[in-house]
Parts: C-alpha cells; sequence; structure tokens
C-alpha cells in the first residue's frame, strides 16, 4: 500500500536533526529521527540518516534556511488584491534598495492579503536567490531530493501553535540554539519583528552535566528536546543564569521592536501586556518562560506559548512544524501529529 511520507531536515549552527514521517489518515506520525551536535552535525545525521532510509525522488521533503542569511524588512505596498501582484511589487522594492535585479531576489509575506486593508505595512523574508540556490545544492549534493518547500526558521513553529490564544496585542519570542526572534502581533498578524543574534546556547553551554541525570547527559541536547519535568534544579538554576545575561537587553528589544516598526512605536509597548514564549523543547521553553516572568514582573502575562502536540516529543518543534509545512503540499491542513516511539538513532 503507498504510503505518503514527508522529511524534514532542520539544521543551525551546532545542530541538524533529519525526521522522517509518514501520513496515516488524518495523522502525522515519526517513523524516523536522528539529532546530531557539533561543527559537522549535517555530514554526520545525513550519513546516519542515508544508511536507514531511502527517499523516493517524489517524496515531500521540506527544510528551513536560518534567519541569519535573511533579511526582515517592512516595505510600504499599495493594496494589491493578490499573493502574486504583492510579490511582484515588494520584490521590485527590495531589488532596488540592494541595486539587483528583481530578478535575483526571493521575497516572502508575512502577513496575510487582508491584512493590508486596515493599513498595516507587512512584513517580508528578503533572500538572495544565489543563496537559495547555494543551500538546495548543499542539499541535493548530499543526496536530498530538491526540496518541495525552502522555509526560513523560526516560522514553522506556527503551524504547531493554537493560535486562537493570540486575541489582541501580543508579544512572541521563540528562541532556537543560536538565535532568538521577538515578535509583536495584532490577532494573528505581525506587526513588528526583532531578529537577535544570541539563542539558549549562551545559557545552556554552562552545564556540563545535570547531576541529578547520568554524566554523559548533554544539556545543549536536552534544551532541543528534553522534558522540564525532569529538570527542576536546572531550570531554576538556567533562568537566574539568564536573567542577569538578559535583563537589560530583553527590555531594550521590546523598546526596539516597537519603535523600529512603522506599525506601532515605543509609547504602544504598554498595549502589549501578554508575552509567548516556545523554545525548541519544554525545557527550553520553561527556562525562558520562567526568566521573563521574574525580568517583566506582574505587569506583563508571560506563558508558555500553547501548541498542539505534547510538550515533548523527542523531536525540536520547528521539525514538527516543518513536517506539518510537508502536509500541506499534500492538501492536508488539519493533520494531527502524533507522537509515536519511532527509530531514533
Amino acid at each position: 500500500m503507498f504510503q505518503n511520507m514527508i522529511t524534514a531536515v532542520n539544521s543551525d549552527e551546532g545542530y541538524t536533526e533529519i525526521v522522517r514521517a509518514v501520513v496515516e489518515g488524518r495523522y502525522l506520525k515519526p517513523v524516523f529521527s536522528v539529532l546530531r551536535m557539533g561543527a559537522n552535525s549535517l555530514e554526520e545525521s545525513t550519513k546516519v540518516f542515508m544508511e536507514n532510509n531511502t527517499i523516493p525522488a517524489d517524496e515531500i521533503f521540506v527544510t528551513a534556511f536560518h534567519p541569519r542569511d535573511v533579511v526582515f524588512q517592512h516595505l510600504e505596498v499599495p493594496r494589491v488584491k493578490s499573493t502574486k501582484n504583492l510579490h511582484n511589487v515588494a520584490s521590485f522594492k527590495a531589488a532596488s534598495q540592494f541595486s539587483l535585479p528583481p530578478d535575483e531576489v526571493n521575497v516572502a509575506c508575512l502577513n496575510s492579503i487582508a491584512s493590508l486593508k486596515s493599513g498595516l505595512v507587512p512584513a517580508f523574508v528578503i533572500t538572495k536567490r544565489k543563496a537559495v540556490f547555494e543551500f538546495i545544492a548543499g542539499l541535493t549534493g548530499k543526496s536530498f531530493p530538491e526540496p518541495n518547500i525552502v522555509d526560513v526558521k523560526p516560522f514553522s513553529i506556527f503551524k504547531m501553535a493554537q493560535t486562537s490564544v493570540f486575541e489582541g496585542n501580543n508579544i512572541v519570542f521563540i528562541v532556537d540554539r543560536s538565535y532568538s526572534l521577538l515578535l509583536t502581533l495584532r490577532g494573528e498578524e505581525i506587526v513588528g519583528l526583532n531578529y537577535i543574534n544570541d539563542g539558549f546556547d549562551q545559557v545552556a553551554s554552562g552545564f556540563k552535566e545535570d547531576n541529578s541525570l547520568s554524566p554523559n547527559t548533554n544539556i545543549q541536547r536536552e534544551f532541543l528536546i528534553g522534558s522540564k519535568a525532569y529538570y527542576d534544579s536546572l531550570i531554576e538554576e538556567a533562568s537566574e543564569r539568564l536573567e542577569g545575561l538578559i535583563s537589560y537587553q530583553l527590555r531594550m528589544y521590546l523598546t526596539n521592536t516597537m519603535s523600529n516598526s512603522p506599525n506601532t512605536s515605543a509609547a504602544d509597548e504598554a498595549l502589549f501586556t501578554r508575552f509567548f514564549v516556545v523554545g525548541q523543547s519544554s525545557l527550553s521553553t520553561a527556562v525562558y518562560s520562567r526568566a521573563f516572568q521574574r525580568i517583566l514582573g506582574d505587569e506583563t502575562e508571560v506563558v508558555s506559548m500553547p501548541l498542539k502536540m505534547k510538550e515533548t516529543s523527542g523531536i525540536t518543534y520547528i521539525s514538527v512544524g516543518l513536517l506539518m509545512r510537508g502536509g500541506e503540499i499534500l492538501g492536508r491542513r488539519k493533520l494531527v501529529f502524533k507522537e509515536e516511539a519511532g527509530l531514533k538513532a
């Protein structure tokens, strides 16, 4: 019997995760995953994956660009009626800014067409096509098929978010190993964003091991896929360390995000009183949530971003979101991620 399969590659500075899942009815079930750490993680994880899997040329393959390699920018555009027209206009404006021909620039809008009617200045992801082609070539050169989707990290996480909670004005903080992204939202529309060149590596690297577990426990790895249920003392210590590192910067990031967006001003900060936090696992999410609660105090409600999955699946949240993006290609927009004991390497 033919089965629809989806493979996702999630590569960052210092780690690579490759996950394969099968679509069975309305369920998306992981069947294989490999996570490797270190400078050679892409090569090492690919080797393990290819030793255990064969990917047909027509299998859905999804991956994601690192946000350091893109430009996030708000662009003033006319109110157009189609996504195609929006991208054409935005490509021309972006190309003009970078002194490039329009056909050498890729743009993707982070807002809906409908939001333009309210006067919102949309946010775009801008990349050079040459960089995208080089990124794809790096994967096809390792025997992966050409990807159906090249997303930008960490936006696939929103495929797993309970978006019904995004009513009114909200702040969302997403953290990965080597970077973070701070977003301001009105409803589900992004009104401002700020790329931060620091992730949880600066916190996790201070912990060589957790004495409550095996001495061989890799804390960096646990921040990616670990469960908060096993790390009460670590969460408290790591959140205190994070508070010392980011207390001043967090308020600066908030002010800059508001003041640098054409949709808000620094004075609007008081209107954004809910702060959602999400890492790559329930462990990293818990560390940042606890630190931010102490930093921001009672005037801001800090909560872990609710997800449409169990808190711990042994797979990073970004990779789960990439799998869900792959499901959309198959016309399955209401897939349910079902955590099972897939083969891990």
